[in-house]
């Protein structure tokens, strides 16, 4: 549970954080009693079943006690900004529900229906040589066998874009692949001195993040961030 409450926060208030632009980018934020973990955990008690993931309604809403559930990881994946949702004969689901109900394969489908433009119908019902179910697992097994030979380099990209500093044999891999090892320049140093501008201004938070188009909690978080740099400095 300490570590739910963790990636809950870091999710929500630290950029570097890979799944940032997900949650704090877009305004996402966590109630002020759940900054207490002991206070978290007394609402939440332990996982109710294995694999249990803690999911938002409200998929714009905050990280609050009404608003939040457990829930399996399939109903997560479900709940994604990112999952693409399509209405036909009256029902709206997403694009992997569908591919379930109808036992066609979800990358089969998409390729259908997204990239080649096909009408959603017929994306839907025309035979699937791979039903859901084998589709998925050949595709799981495929995902396991190229981690096995490629982990190692998923793992320098992924600290390389979090813009986690690399130790030199990091950097050898990340070489290999023609990606430049130099960190890149955060999105908030990119644009703290602009949010500070507008702060001198007499501008609230509010104004601020419709000016820049940067969520309120992101704006408040940098704000803290920059208040204890300044503070720091002798």
């Amino acid at each position: 549970m300490a570590r739910r409450w963790a990636a809950m926060l870091e999710r929500c208030y630290v950029e570097e954080n890979q799944s940032f632009e997900w949650y704090g980018a877009r305004g996402i934020s966590v109630c002020e009693e759940w900054f207490d973990f002991e206070t978290f955990f007394e609402f939440w008690g332990e996982p109710p079943f294995p694999n249990a993931t803690i999911g938002r309604i409200d998929n714009d809403g905050n990280y609050t006690p009404d608003n939040c559930r457990w829930e399996t990881q399939a109903q997560q994946n479900n709940n994604s900004v990112r999952s693409r949702r399509i209405t036909w004969k009256g029902r709206t689901q997403t694009l992997r529900d569908w591919a379930r109900e109808y036992n066609v394969g979800m990358r089969r489908l998409w390729e259908r229906h997204v990239r080649r433009g096909w009408d959603f119908e017929r994306a839907l019902t025309t035979p699937c040589p791979k039903g859901f179910d084998q589709e998925a697992k050949e595709r799981k097994e495929r995902a396991d066998q190229l981690w096995q030979l490629n982990g190692h380099l998923y793992n320098a990209r992924s600290r390389h874009r979090r813009k986690i500093r690399l130790g030199l044999h990091t950097q050898d891999l990340l070489a290999v692949e023609g990606a430049d090892p130099a960190p890149r320049p955060s999105r908030y140093a990119q644009n703290i001195d602009k949010v500070l501008a507008l702060r001198s201004q007499g501008l609230s938070i509010r104004k601020i993040s419709t000016e820049l188009g940067i969520g309120k909690s992101t704006i408040s978080a940098w704000l803290r961030s920059a208040d204890s740099e300044a503070a720091a400095q002798p």
